[in-house]
């Protein structure tokens, strides 16, 4: 007697796979701009360099020939960055009626130039907050997500005809509860990096004015009034340069540059989660009629916009006077008929 050992005796088949890999990227020489003009004594107007240069650092026909500190906006390559992240994906092919797709990213990226087209974030700016020192504006990056998870799945529910229940239902229940399939998709990601502005360096600098970071900021019972919490260090200094023991972030002394970095607290994350349900019904032949449920938003998930950052401002920390990112439910019915 002879037997052979095939290698499906040996070995099951799998479905589903996990992919994991380091991505990384640095970038040098990127696109920064800001004023060549800018004063190197803060507050004296006759410190910026082509103060005294009858064409430069004057603005408008009629002052051609005079002199003065005006702006001189020039666009350089003197910016940096990288990225750094961890990211997988499990796949599950389809088994037992269920198929998905699930992708996480753990990643972190840097730089000192948010480049010249805006991002829907607060207190950051393309331009150094003072043209003379780049290296003060890292942080960060405007984009920056730290956790990010997007998924796709599809189940196809076990009832009816050849299906693990209901199998030998009559036709009637079969078309009324077999076939159907159910989908998902949903994506979240934390909140984006926020940069805490106030007071006025007076070095005609053309980025935004950080603040003073004097220790860190401790988060206790946030609320969508106050996402920097309650507690004392979340209440900021307002007087220029002085530093009452207890906040996290004060107004920077007159004619003084902040010390905060870009990206010194963070905004609200997002969540969003769509499902269907969908059938097709056989009439006659290769016709057939699609029956589709739509859920957007199925949870009704709010996502709100990031917080007030002005320091000074009177809904400093607010985050639902700013609105929200997300939209209400909405829900679809739609049918299609094929022949």
């Amino acid at each position: 007697e002879i037997y052979t050992l095939s290698l499906h005796d040996a070995l099951p088949i799998c479905t589903a796979s996990l992919q994991v890999g380091y991505v990384g990227e640095k970038g040098d020489h990127i696109e920064d701009y800001g004023n060549l003009n800018q004063y190197r004594v803060n507050g004296d107007p006759t410190s910026a360099p082509y103060y005294n240069n009858q064409y430069l650092g004057v603005n408008g026909i009629d002052s051609a020939l005079g002199i003065g500190p005006n702006s001189l906006l020039i666009t350089e390559s003197r910016a940096m960055m990288n990225y750094n992240a961890l990211q997988a994906v499990l796949r599950q092919r389809l088994s037992h009626g269920l198929e998905f797709t699930l992708n996480y990213t753990w990643g972190k990226a840097m730089t000192n130039s948010l480049g010249n087209y805006a991002l829907n974030v607060n207190g950051y700016s393309g331009a150094f907050q003072n043209y003379y020192n780049p290296k003060a504006d890292y942080g960060p990056a405007g984009y920056d997500v730290h956790q990010n998870i997007s998924g796709t799945g599809v189940y196809a529910l076990p009832f009816g005809h050849g299906k693990d229940y209901l199998s030998g239902a009559n036709r009637i229940v079969d078309g009324a509860v077999g076939g159907w399939k159910l989908s998902v998709a949903g994506v979240f990601y934390s909140g984006f990096p926020e940069a805490i502005t106030g007071g006025s360096n007076n070095s005609n600098s053309y980025g935004s004015n950080r603040v003073n970071q004097y220790r860190k900021l401790k988060i206790v019972n946030r609320s969508l009034n106050h996402w920097f919490g309650t507690d004392p260090s979340a209440t900021p200094c307002t007087t220029a340069g002085v530093d009452n023991g207890s906040c996290a972030f004060g107004v920077p002394a007159v004619n003084a540059f902040g010390t905060s970095s870009n990206g010194a607290v963070r905004g609200p994350g997002y969540l969003n989660v769509d499902m269907s349900a969908f059938k097709d019904f056989r009439i006659i032949g290769e016709q057939t009629i699609g029956f589709r449920f739509d859920a957007f938003n199925a949870f009704n998930i709010v996502s709100y916009g990031n917080p007030d950052t002005g320091i000074t401002d009177t809904n400093f920390g607010n985050v639902f006077l700013q609105g929200t990112r997300s939209v209400e439910r909405h829900l679809q019915f739609s049918a299609k008929y094929t022949f």
